[in-house]
C-alpha cells in the first residue's frame, strides 16, 4: 500500500547562524578533495587553456606556454576552494552544509526531504579512496553535493540520511570537540535483502543493443566525414580517371567489393562485439540491488561500477510503477530491459538492471512492484487500429518510392543512365518492414486494469509494456483529431507526477477509454460521467 505522498517543495533556503553550534561539530570534507577537487578544476579548463595557448604561442611560444601554465595555476587554486571553505553536519532533523569563501551559505534538508542519496567514485576518487556524495531532495534546487568524503564517512551519511538517526565521526571530528549529543545509530545486522544482482551470462545481450550500435556509426561516420578532405587519396594510389580506378574498369571493381564489403562487415561486427561486451562489463561489474530498512520505510539501493562506481538509494514508497522493454534484436533472443517510475528524483526512469531475461525482468519487477502487472492479460483495441495501421503503411510506402523515383528520374533524363532498380528496391524495402512495423504494433497494442495497477503495451519493432499505480494517476486526457472520431478512436494520456509524467494509452475505442478511465480512478472521473 503506498503512503501518503509529501508534495515536493525545495527545502534548501539561506539561513542565519543565529542557531548554529559551535563550529567543532561541524565536520570537513576529506583531505584529498585538495586532489580530486582542483583535477575536476582542470579537466574543465584545458580546451579553454589550449586555445589561448596556441593562439599566443603563433607569436610567441614562451608567451603560449606562460599564458597555459597561468591558466592551470588559477584554476588549481580556484579547485582548492570547496575544501578550505565547505563543511556539513547531520542533526536529528537536518541535513545542513555550509560553503562560500566570500559570500557564506548554509543550505539545510530536512531530513525526511531526503529522496535518494547517490554515491559515485570516478578513477581519480578510487585511487584516492574517496566518494562523491549527491543528495536528492526532489527538486532540481535541492540538490546537495559533498565532493569528496571518504568512503567510511559517505557510507555513515547515507545510512544517517535515509536509515537511522545521526551518529558522530570519530574519524573526523577533532578530540577537543568534547562529546557529542547526538547518538550511536543502530545499524542493521546485515546487508538487507538482494533483489538482484549480476549474472555474467546476461552479456550476451550487450552487442544486440541498436541503440549503442547507431550511437557508434553515427559517431564514426561524423569523424570519417570531418577529416575526409584532409585524407590525401592520391598517397594510397587512388586514382580515377576515364571511368577506371586505378586503371581497372567500375565494374571490375564492384565486383570486388562485393567481396570486401561482406568481409569488412563481418570484421567490423566482430570488433563491435567484443567492444559492447566490454563496455558492458565495464559499466555494470558488481551489480546489486539491494532492499534496506530505511527511516520511514524500506528502500532500494543499485550499485554497479568498475572503473567508476556508483550507488544509488530510492524509497520504494516513491516508486509507482516500472516499464519493460524489449527491442527488436534483444526481443528475438529472449532479453528485456527493466526502469522504474518514481517520483521526486533528478532521474524519474533510473535502470534497475542492464539487458537481462525477460523472466528475471518479470521476477525482479514482480518483487519491486508487489504485483506480478508484466504477466497481466491484455485486453486488445479490436481491428480499426490494425487497418489504420495498414494504411499509413502503405501511404509511408508511396511517399519514399515516390522521393527515390525523383533523383532516378533526373539522372536518367540528364545521364542517360536510367537506374530503374532504386526505386523497386524502396518499394519492396519499404512495404515489407512498414506492413511487418503495422502487424508488430497492432499484436502489441493493449492494456489490462489490476487491483492496484494500470497496465499498457505499445510500440512496433520496440515493444515498451507499462505498469502504473492507479494510486499514482493524478488526471486524464482523452483526444480526437478528426479521424480518430471518423474511425472511433481516441488518444488517451494518464497524467502523473512519475517517470516522464504520462503513460500513453493509443488507438482505444472511445467507450473503452471513458470505461477504463472510471474504473482505474473513480473517484476522479465519476463526477463527469452520467
Amino acid at each position: 500500500m503506498s503512503t501518503p505522498e509529501v508534495p515536493d517543495v525545495p527545502d534548501v533556503p539561506e539561513v542565519s547562524d543565529a542557531h548554529v553550534v559551535p563550529d567543532a561539530e561541524w565536520q570537513r570534507l576529506a583531505g584529498f578533495t585538495a586532489v580530486v577537487s582542483p583535477l575536476s578544476t582542470l579537466r574543465q579548463a584545458i580546451i579553454p587553456a589550449a586555445i589561448a595557448a596556441f593562439g599566443a604561442g603563433q607569436a610567441n611560444p614562451f608567451i603560449g606556454l606562460m599564458i597555459a601554465a597561468g591558466i592551470a595555476v588559477v584554476a588549481a587554486l580556484a579547485g582548492m576552494v570547496p575544501w578550505l571553505t565547505t563543511s556539513y553536519r547531520v542533526t536529528p532533523t537536518h541535513l545542513e552544509v555550509r560553503k562560500g569563501l566570500f559570500n557564506r551559505t548554509t543550505l539545510t534538508a530536512r531530513l525526511d526531504r531526503v529522496r535518494s542519496v547517490d554515491l559515485s567514485s570516478t578513477l581519480i576518487h578510487r585511487a584516492l579512496g574517496v566518494t562523491k556524495v549527491n543528495v536528492g531532495t526532489g527538486v532540481d534546487e535541492g540538490q546537495i553535493t559533498l565532493d569528496s568524503l571518504t568512503k567510511d564517512a559517505a557510507a555513515r551519511l547515507r545510512r544517517e540520511l535515509l536509515h537511522s538517526a545521526p551518529a558522530p565521526s570519530a574519524a573526523e571530528v577533532p578530540e577537543a570537540s568534547g562529546p557529542s549529543p547526538r547518538t550511536e545509530p543502530v545499524e542493521a545486522t546485515s546487508e538487507g535483502e538482494v533483489v538482484a544482482r549480476l549474472d555474467w551470462s546476461w552479456i550476451r545481450y550487450a552487442p544486440l543493443n541498436l541503440k549503442n550500435l547507431a550511437i557508434a556509426v553515427g559517431g564514426l561516420g561524423a569523424v570519417f566525414g570531418a577529416f575526409s578532405d584532409l585524407i590525401p587519396w592520391e598517397s594510397f594510389g587512388v586514382r580515377v580517371t576515364n571511368g577506371e580506378i586505378n586503371g581497372v574498369p567500375v565494374e571490375e571493381v564492384v565486383r570486388g567489393l562485393f567481396i570486401a564489403v561482406p568481409i569488412a562487415i563481418v570484421g567490423a561486427a566482430a570488433v563491435w562485439a567484443i567492444g559492447s561486451c566490454v563496455g558492458y562489463a565495464v559499466r555494470w561489474w558488481d551489480l546489486q540491488v539491494v532492499r534496506e530498512q530505511g527511516r520511514e520505510g524500506t528502500t532500494l539501493r543499485r550499485s554497479f561500477g568498475l572503473t567508476s562506481t556508483r550507488a544509488t538509494t530510492v524509497e520504494e514508497a516513491k516508486v509507482r510503477g516500472a516499464t519493460s522493454t524489449v527491442g527488436p534484436l534483444i526481443g528475438l533472443a529472449g532479453g528485456a530491459d527493466l526502469n522504474l517510475l518514481t517520483t521526486g528524483l533528478d532521474d524519474n526512469s533510473p535502470a534497475v538492471l542492464p539487458t537481462a531475461p525477460e523472466q528475471v525482468v518479470s521476477e525482479v519487477g514482480t518483487d519491486i512492484l508487489g504485483e506480478d502487472a508484466f504477466s497481466a492479460a491484455l485486453t486488445g483495441h479490436g481491428p480499426r487500429p490494425r487497418r489504420r495501421y495498414w494504411f499509413r503503411a502503405i501511404v509511408a510506402t508511396v511517399v519514399w518510392t515516390l522521393v527515390a523515383l525523383v533523383p532516378t528520374v533526373l539522372i536518367g533524363v540528364f545521364g542517360d543512365t536510367w537506374i530503374w532498380w532504386i526505386p523497386l528496391a524502396v518499394l519492396v524495402l519499404a512495404l515489407v518492414l512498414g506492413l511487418l512495423g503495422a502487424e508488430l504494433r497492432h499484436r502489441h497494442l493493449g492494456h489490462a486494469l489490476t487491483d492496484r495497477y494500470l497496465v499498457v503495451r505499445s510500440g512496433s519493432y520496440t515493444a515498451v509494456r507499462t505498469a502504473l499505480q492507479t494510486d499514482g494517476i493524478i488526471g486524464w486526457r482523452v483526444r480526437q483529431t478528426y479521424f480518430d472520431r471518423r474511425v472511433g478512436l481516441a488518444q488517451v494520456t494518464a497524467m502523473t507526477a512519475a517517470g516522464q509524467e504520462h503513460v500513453d494509452i493509443p488507438d482505444v475505442p472511445l467507450q473503452t477509454a471513458v470505461a477504463l478511465a472510471a474504473a482505474a480512478t473513480p473517484r476522479t472521473v465519476s463526477e463527469f460521467i452520467e
